[in-house]
């Protein structure tokens, strides 16, 4: 163990913090991660973050029969059928794929849109998304604000060079935002490709960058076919004035959050929140079905026999 997490330990013990208390600890995972998980105090893990580093979380955990709920990457699609409000479908897309820059697990990543409105909507959206405004998150009149950190920033660039590399059409954005302020920050533009290959890794990676893909679709059995096609399955949306199609997708999306025209984020609170395939490990976080009691909660049954005698074996009804 490193020495800082060594050291983050021993803060910990000494200042002999009871059980119940809310305790924030900034680090890096390999050092303050590593200490907290590794620690033998520790009853419950709740990691949120990669699925790589999920992986080495849960065979920890398995290893050392720790309870643990994974919530790791997504890659997270909107369908939209040819019946569906235009006008709703573009809001939604543009708060869902680049509200908090991208940069949340249920980011609006993939578009699939019906072959008979795909022109009609890629030119609505492209047009609202060429305006919106980078800058500094904290003020007034911004619409977009900057990546995490260089390593991100970093990342989200290394896609769209690939993309670039590959001959895909890059609608809008594609490139780090340089002008003035920006190119002080880790902004990058706001971006839509243009109907990449479904097996790219733009279509299929999630890059958790201010970045959209648009994919076209025949109907709606292709759009399904599609949306289940990534390894991921944590949230996705469908948009569609046609309650058939809209209970359908509920039912064949594999995904552990279906939303009927809205965007893929904003889960409530009080419902239970998490996904399946390579996002999580079937846990739920939130609301009553998930955390509190099927994952956090050791159940322990209690028998008492108030009649002050031992029954014997023989002529009870077990």
């Amino acid at each position: 163990m490193p020495a800082s997490a060594t050291r983050l330990v021993e803060i910990f013990e000494k200042a002999g913090l009871p059980p119940g208390v809310l305790n924030l600890v900034h680090g890096e995972g390999k050092e303050a991660g590593d200490a907290l998980i590794t620690h033998s105090g520790i009853d419950g893990v709740s990691f949120t973050g990669s699925t790589a580093v999920g992986r080495a979380v849960g065979e920890y955990c398995g290893k050392h029969l720790i309870k643990h709920s994974l919530e790791m990457g997504g890659k997270n699609v909107v369908i939209v059928m040819d019946d569906a409000n235009l006008d709703l479908v573009v809001d939604g897309c543009v708060w869902g794929g680049f509200g908090t820059t991208g940069q949340r697990c249920t980011a609006s990543s993939r578009v699939l849109v019906h072959q008979k409105v795909y022109d009609r909507f890629r030119k609505m959206f492209v047009a609202q998304v060429r305006q919106l405004r980078l800058g500094n998150g904290l003020k007034r009149g911004v619409d977009v604000g900057p990546l995490i950190n260089e390593e991100q920033l970093q990342r989200v660039e290394k896609y769209n060079d690939r993309a670039r590399k590959d001959g895909l059409k890059i609608l809008c954005g594609g490139k780090r935002a340089v002008s003035g302020m920006l190119g002080k920050g880790f902004f990058f533009e706001p971006t839509i490709i243009d109907n990449p290959p479904r097996t790219h890794p733009v279509s299929c990676e999630e890059i958790f960058g201010p970045v959209v893909v648009l994919i076209k679709v025949k109907d709606f059995d292709d759009a399904i076919r599609v949306a289940n096609g990534v390894e991921y399955g944590l949230s996705s949306a469908i948009f569609t004035q046609d309650v058939n199609l809209a209970h359908r997708a509920s039912e064949l999306l594999e995904v552990g959050i279906v939303y009927v025209n809205s965007a893929t984020i904003g889960a409530e609170i009080q419902a239970p929140f998490g996904g399946i395939k390579h996002t999580g490990n079937g846990h739920r976080e939130a609301g009553g079905l998930g955390g509190a009691l099927e994952t956090y909660t050791e159940i322990k049954v209690i028998n008492v026999d108030f009649s002050g005698r031992l029954q014997k074996a023989q002529g009870v009804d077990w």
